[in-house]
């Protein structure tokens, strides 16, 4: 009885991940076919500029065609028409769309250079797709058809090798991404579903007058969990950084298609922004655990914020925002951790830079007050927030652009991460902010940390023990 206990619950949980992961593709269906449709609309328009007229003309029939059937499943998977049982019938649909304007394209131009698209296909369902199974029937039915254009259009075995392994390697890359992204889900699910868990076990706690203790255990082992996971999270991530550098340097031999090193450069690009995105979450998790490690040292604080601006300077500069910094003369020097003070300042230019359009300004001020203390403002003219954006920003994951169709990426742990770490420094955080008025975000530091108990001395001190 025990064991088909086991059983039963393990099968459970398995049904339970596909479920959620099934949803998470169908959350997936607009933004792609979205996107799909603009590219069909970009299509219609260069087949009827760069193909002869009789073909040119069919292709922009076919790309219209494609556009609005991607368009109309996309509108009906945000509309809740379609449900999640069906969630890979529409992802089925999208993937036949792009395959069969791949496909006809060949057949028509009789080029077998056109084999290109058939490996942005394989590339683009290992992003999109979140069952393996799925994944091989998709890329089975794709070199099938490729292989029967190929014969049929090649002039000679070595061409149909070339691309042969061409799209072993789009595979091969398809297939990283897709375990990457199965792999977080997977990941966020069962956390997910751990933290219901532990919900349910505070609670009970909570009616055995327990609950304070219960607390700090469930939160401690939350923190561990997320602070050990790195290994597992940043092996596919490095997989696929370290095969699409490799092929971006040609170390294997050249690359004879330029559009093949942009695609790969495209790859290491967007594989840097995750594994970017994966560290913010693991810091958020090991605050908690590294608050016993203060390095507590005189900081020149016009130093360090000319360092910490000098670091997002280009990123303003590629968006037309214009850097300032002021401070106050004969400025004292303040005790406190330098690396995480950077860290958090970083936090809130990269923040600023972000929400500030085009011809916007920061500015960086600094200035003490007489009981030592150290005051440091971030002040841009962005987007700004409302007051109940305002309540929610520095809570964790939180954006006040939330839609499938934002505007600004990121995990939104940003001023998170700032408001954590002012809490090990014992400094005080605020933010002010007005709808389209900008936001001014205000961190007041003591003029040291008088905590010994909890801070380790400087480097100098500890060896000196």
């Amino acid at each position: 009885m025990w064991l088909e206990n086991i059983v039963r619950r393990q099968t459970d949980d398995e049904d339970l991940v596909g479920n959620e992961l099934d949803a998470i593709l169908l959350e997936s269906v607009f933004p792609v076919s979205m996107y799909l449709s603009g590219l069909f609309a970009l299509f219609s328009v260069l087949h009827g500029i760069l193909l002869p007229p009789p073909i040119g003309m069919q292709m922009t029939l076919i790309a219209v065609a494609s556009g609005l059937l991607s368009a109309a499943i996309g509108f009906s998977a945000r509309t809740g028409r379609i449900t999640v049982d069906h969630a890979y019938h529409a992802a089925f649909a999208l993937f036949a769309l792009g395959l069969s304007n791949s496909a006809i394209h060949m057949w028509m131009v009789q080029d077998i250079d056109q084999s290109t698209n058939f490996a942005l296909v394989y590339v683009a369902v290992g992003l999109f797709f979140l069952s393996r199974r799925r994944l091989a029937i998709a890329y089975a039915v794709t070199f099938a058809v490729w292989l029967y254009l190929a014969m049929t259009i090649a002039d000679t075995q070595h061409e149909i090798l070339h691309f042969s392994i061409m799209n072993t390697q789009a595979i091969v890359i398809g297939l990283l991404a897709q375990d990457l992204r199965v792999r977080v889900n997977r990941r966020l699910i069962k956390m997910r579903s751990e933290a219901n868990e532990r919900e349910h076990k505070l609670a009970e706690a909570l009616s055995q007058a327990k609950l304070y203790s219960a607390a700090q255990q469930e939160n401690k082992a939350k923190t561990e969990f997320l602070a050990n996971m790195s290994h597992e999270l940043r092996t596919p991530l490095n997989a696929i950084l370290g095969f699409s550098e490799m092929m971006s340097r040609e170390m294997f031999g050249p690359i004879n298609n330029e559009k093949y090193k942009e695609y790969t450069n495209t790859i290491f690009d967007a594989g840097q922004h995750l594994l970017s995105l994966v560290n913010d979450i693991l810091d958020l998790s090991r605050i908690q655990l590294d608050e016993k490690n203060l390095v507590v040292q005189p900081v020149d604080m016009d130093r360090v914020c000319n360092n910490c601006i000098s670091i997002v300077r280009e990123r303003a500069q590629r968006g037309g925002v214009s850097l300032a910094f002021k401070s106050e003369p004969n400025l004292p020097q303040v005790e406190t951790d330098e690396r995480r003070l950077k860290q958090i300042l970083i936090n809130l230019l990269t923040n600023a830079v972000k929400f500030t359009p085009h011809n916007g300004s920061i500015v960086v001020e600094v200035a003490h007050r007489q009981d030592g203390s150290v005051v440091l403002c971030v002040r841009d003219t962005g987007i700004g927030m409302s007051e109940e954006e305002l309540q929610n920003a520095t809570k964790p994951f939180w954006q006040a652009d939330s839609g499938l169709d934002r505007s600004y990426d990121g995990t939104g742990l940003g001023l998170a991460l700032v408001r954590e770490l002012a809490i090990v420094m014992r400094a005080d955080f605020s933010l002010k902010s007005r709808r389209g008025r900008g936001t001014v975000a205000t961190l007041v530091l003591p003029a040291t940390i008088e905590q010994p108990a909890i801070v380790e001395q400087t480097a100098e001190n500890s060896n000196a023990a």
